[in-house]
């Protein structure tokens, strides 16, 4: 068997079943990542929906995705057909098969998928056929060129044969694949078809006639007829007849019930199980059994004949059935991977660790309100009185500038300077100082503070720059915190409250700073009373007071630092009013920083609720049907207990979580703001599940050193300490197993068991092969001999059993397959017929169930009883007789002026037409008849006969023109004896003779 494994998926099912291999095959690598299987895997979906594609989540196994690529799908749409139905002879493709258009009228632009509607499948994968071809050369070249790759592959096709999509171009799509890779050796197709399940809920009425049956029924008769060479499929691409020997090597037909009665969920489970199946059987490669029961090599005749029609029944079906007992490492492993992961998730949220039980889901509580009006806060955080008046830069341009000094040491330094000079000045009058004094500090008010065209300018100018400066100190104060969280000291529980505080304490300040500002007027007015006052006695002074004493020079002194002070006050009040003017910016940037906060709290909440369900979705308390888990819950916890309550691993581990996260947004990143920008619920959720599950790796392999471990356990020391002292225990257990792995079919006995005539040779029922994968145990040797053995002599009556070596050592598996079976085996087809039946008495939806035709010319996949083959094998021969007759003819219809067929004969004393469906004498004879005109023509022929025909002379005569029209026949065909017409009138000697009551005439 090649080790190129191709899996092509067609419709919902094949989408389901794809996504859960690619689970299955994720799942099995180790730590690694390396596989336990050489098999090398490509993937080709096709579907009418997207709706498989768009279950993101699904697509993920412990957070990582394995979704498909856009190279590895096609979605065509049911809605594009419509230039095709207006213009069929520009698809050469399809203008052979589309006929009648109109039972098509239905679709329109809203139409979903294929309806339901096997035809409709076809036309849509019709008109995608080229993309479905190159899809398809394109992925099985990337396998065959990949490294290590071979030419040669098992292509594997998976549908469901209940709807529109899946069932209606499984042929098609079959025999494209077939078309391009001829060599059935080497290239040897497997289909997996999923019957229509019982009582389906996509039936609302199961009484009736339903498509959802009726479509698993056409769909297994065409699948049928492709096997045993009745059906030639038009090639899609040029409406060339297809004609290859073998189209598909097996088709397992699959249920949501197994022989045993289990019964299966029909959306989840099976396509798990199927996809389980697939990976189970392309890893364990040894099984010969596998290879030859595929392949049909148990049987000399892998198909059941019928006298008039040849090849009838393939025996190319199979089903399967699987029962693994695993200790489930991965459950186990996502089971603790989530339990950490909400640690994680409650370190970064609230950062509360509890001694002996981890990470607490509520923050330690903290007087906020004092941190956030502590003067170092206030400080590192650029919110000082000083930054908000500007006494101090905010942007990194003004906090260099080296010439910016408080409004209190600025004027103290302009005044101490302007003093003495005024005062040493004397070409100034004394009693001009004051004035001249308040008009330099004026000029510096007003037009030279700050370079800025004074202090009203300066506050002016700084003002249109207040949300540049409002954003700085938010992103300042956003590093700051954000510094704190990635250093794992501040929770964003702690930081929102943090910023709460912050918030409060700036409403606050406002009111503060605006209660300074309105009493801003009256320190003022005080100080300019001062400064009166003091000009006063400074004008009083006399002539001893000005040169005996210097009295006016201390006066003036006073004076100037006064007006000093007014200055101070004056650029204060300014500074004031800028202040609260800036706040309400700073506050908008803190409250977008909050929901920065918020939001990133609130995808980690969201995460860790998902977790705590992925957490609680694992090691439930009942199994899958197809799989038995053996697992210590108390071992678990105990290794869950050990990884939360070590506080440093545990702070070291959420750090690694952590960064991990602030990764996702780029390596770069240095705010709330930033992150919340570069990640997503899904891509926390991702990276939280799989960091979370390479921790655990690590973390369990150093903890098992003193814990008993739960990963990497070997299945067969697990079953030698449950069963060492309970050998009839364990001899019930492998005997449960062995019925446990049913086929995913019910059987129908009766057809099971039944001898059908013209199989001579062939095998009788269903063949039955095995195989048991059971792990190496370097430790438990002597019990795993023990338990092969006994899976030896525990197997299957007359079964082909092979118990080998496994692969994967925490599980043992069992798979069984039923093969060389007609579909006639299958218990449900007889309800499926009774549908496909009742529908095919409406002509549209007779066509809308096949591909072509309306599947009368298909061969029967019942066989038919010795009473139904006689009748048969005589409804022909009486049909000759009754145009012999002359009760069959051909005249012109006088309405249309065409000539058509009729069955004549009189019905209670009067004549009786019946107008036969077919435009040939050919079309008569081989022609599907309603049953009560087929017996009609059988009554009527024989109350003729037995009326006009009972002496030998008159029979002799029947047989005489019966004899010429078979020589006419061989006289047109040119004389050839292997002419089909000819043959077939020749086939119809013996039963006409029987008819006629002659014998059979010697040579």
């Amino acid at each position: 068997m090649s080790n190129n494994h191709l899996i092509v998926g067609l419709g919902g099912t094949g989408g389901k079943v794809i996504r859960h291999l690619r689970k299955t095959i994720e799942r099995s690598k180790d730590t690694q990542g390396k596989s336990p299987s050489d098999a090398r895997f490509e993937f080709l979906y096709i579907d009418t929906s997207q709706d498989e594609m768009d279950k993101k989540e699904e697509w993920k196994v412990l957070g990582k995705e394995i979704d498909l690529a856009r190279s590895q799908y096609l979605i065509n749409t049911a809605s594009s057909v419509r230039p095709v139905l207006g213009d069929p002879d520009s698809f050469p493709g399809l203008k052979d098969w589309i006929e009648p258009r109109n039972v098509f009228d239905f679709v329109n632009a809203t139409t979903a998928g294929a309806a339901q509607r096997r035809k409709l499948g076809r036309l849509v994968f019709a008109q995608n056929a080229s993309r479905f071809v190159k899809a398809f050369e394109d992925r099985l070249a990337v396998l065959e060129s990949s490294p290590g790759g071979k030419v040669g592959a098992v292509i594997h096709v998976v549908c469901g044969l209940a709807g529109g999509t899946g069932s209606g171009s499984i042929v098609d799509a079959v025999a494209q694949i077939r078309h391009k890779c001829p060599d059935h050796d080497q290239y040897r197709i497997l289909i997996y078809a999923m019957l229509p399940e019982k009582n389906s809920r996509r039936v609302k009425d199961v009484a009736g006639f339903s498509t959802y049956y009726a479509n698993g029924y056409a769909a297994l008769s065409e699948l049928n007829a492709l096997a045993v060479g009745k059906y030639k499929p038009t090639n899609l691409l040029d409406g060339s007849r297809l004609d290859h020997d073998i189209y598909f090597n097996g088709c397992y037909l699959i249920n949501n019930i197994n022989e045993h009665n289990i019964q299966f969920e029909v959306e989840s489970e099976v396509p798990r199980i199927v996809g389980e199946f697939i990976f189970q059987k392309t890893m364990n490669k040894e099984w010969e059994g596998l290879g030859r029961a595929e392949k049909g090599e148990n049987d000399i005749k892998n198909f059941e004949s019928e006298e008039d029609i040849g090849k009838a029944r393939a025996k190319l079906f199979l089903s399967f059935g699987i029962k693994r007992v695993v200790v489930p490492e991965q459950e186990i492993k996502e089971f603790l991977a989530y339990g950490f992961a909400e640690q994680a998730t409650r370190q970064l949220m609230y950062n509360n660790f509890r001694q002996g039980e981890g990470y607490a889901d509520e923050s330690v509580e903290k007087d906020w309100g004092f941190e956030a009006r502590k003067p170092d806060t206030l400080q590192s955080l650029l919110l000082t009185d000083a930054h908000l008046t500007l006494e101090t830069g905010i942007l990194d341009d003004d906090a260099k500038n080296a010439s910016w000094k408080p409004p209190r040491e600025y004027w103290k330094q302009i005044v101490s300077l302007q003093v003495p000079n005024i005062k040493d000045d004397k070409t100034i009058e004394e009693t001009d100082w004051i004035p001249v004094l308040n008009t330099r500090l004026s000029k510096v008010f007003d037009d030279t503070y700050r370079t800025m065209g004074g202090v009203r300018k300066f506050y002016e100018v700084k003002g249109n720059a207040r949300l540049e400066m409002a954003r700085h100190i938010g992103r300042h104060i956003e590093k700051e915190m954000f510094a704190r969280w990635k250093a794992g000291t501040a929770s964003l529980m702690q930081l929102r409250q943090f910023t709460d505080a912050l918030i409060a304490m700036l409403d606050e300040r406002n009111l503060l700073l605006s209660e300074k500002v309105s009493k801003m007027p009256t320190e003022l007015q005080a100080v300019q009373q001062r400064i009166a006052e003091l000009s006063a006695q400074f004008n009083k002074v006399g002539f001893l007071g000005k040169h005996l004493t210097d009295k006016r020079g201390g006066l003036f002194a006073d004076i100037g630092t006064q007006i000093q002070d007014q200055y101070i006050l004056n650029t204060t009040h300014q500074g004031l009013k800028f202040a609260c003017s800036l706040l309400p910016f700073i506050k908008e940037q803190l409250t977008a920083l909050r929901g920065a906060i918020d939001e990133l709290h609130q995808n980690l909440a969201a995460a860790t609720e998902k977790v705590n369900q992925e957490r609680a979705a694992r090691l439930g308390p009942s199994d899958a049907a197809y799989q038995k888990r053996i697992f210590d819950q108390n071992a678990i916890g105990s290794i869950m207990k050990a990884l939360i309550v070590d506080e440093a691993a545990q702070a070291a581990r959420t750090q690694r979580v952590r960064q991990t996260i602030i990764d996702l947004a780029g390596t770069e990143v240095d705010s709330f703001e930033q992150l919340r920008q570069g990640i997503s619920l899904g891509s926390v959720i991702s990276t939280l599940s799989q960091e979370s599950a390479q921790i655990v790796e690590l973390a369990h392999a150093e903890i098992a050193k003193t814990l008993p471990p739960v990963l990497h356990v070997n299945i067969v020391e697990r079953l030698q300490k449950k069963y060492d002292a309970n050998p009839s225990g364990l001899k019930a257990f492998v005997s449960e197993l062995y019925d446990e792995a049913g086929a995913m079919l019910l059987f129908n006995k009766t057809e099971v068991d039944r001898s059908v005539a013209n199989n001579a040779g062939g095998t009788r029922g269903r063949a039955q092969t095995i195989g048991v994968f059971l792990p190496e145990c370097e430790n438990q040797k002597d019990f795993r001999g023990s338990l092969a053995a006994l899976f030896d002599q525990q197997k299957d009556p007359a079964s082909d059993t092979k118990v080998a070596t496994g692969h994967l050592s925490n599980q043992i598996v069992i798979m069984k397959i039923a093969s060389l079976m007609p579909a006639r085996f299958v218990d449900s087809l007889t309800e499926l017929k009774r549908h496909y039946d009742g529908l095919l008495g409406d002509t549209k939806e007779a066509v809308l169930l096949h591909g072509e035709g309306d599947g009368k010319k298909l061969p029967p996949l019942f066989a038919r009883s010795t009473s139904e083959v006689n009748a048969q094998a005589k409804r022909k021969p009486y049909l000759l007789i009754a145009r012999l007759l002359g009760m069959v003819k051909e005249r012109q219809n006088k309405t249309s002026g065409l000539m058509e067929w009729i069955f004549s004969y009189i019905s209670g004393g009067l004549p009786k037409v019946v107008v036969l469906q077919g435009k040939t004498w050919s079309d008569i004879l081989n022609g599907d008849h309603p049953a009560e005109v087929q017996g009609a023509i059988e009554k009527e022929v024989a109350k003729r006969l037995d009326a006009e025909y009972k002496h030998i002379d008159k029979k002799i005569e029947l047989r005489s023109a019966y004899q010429q029209m078979v020589l006419d026949c061989f006289s047109n065909s040119g004389e050839d004896d292997q002419d089909p017409e000819f043959l077939a009138l020749s086939a119809m000697q013996k039963p006409l003779l029987e008819i006629l009551g002659l014998p059979p005439q010697e040579d």
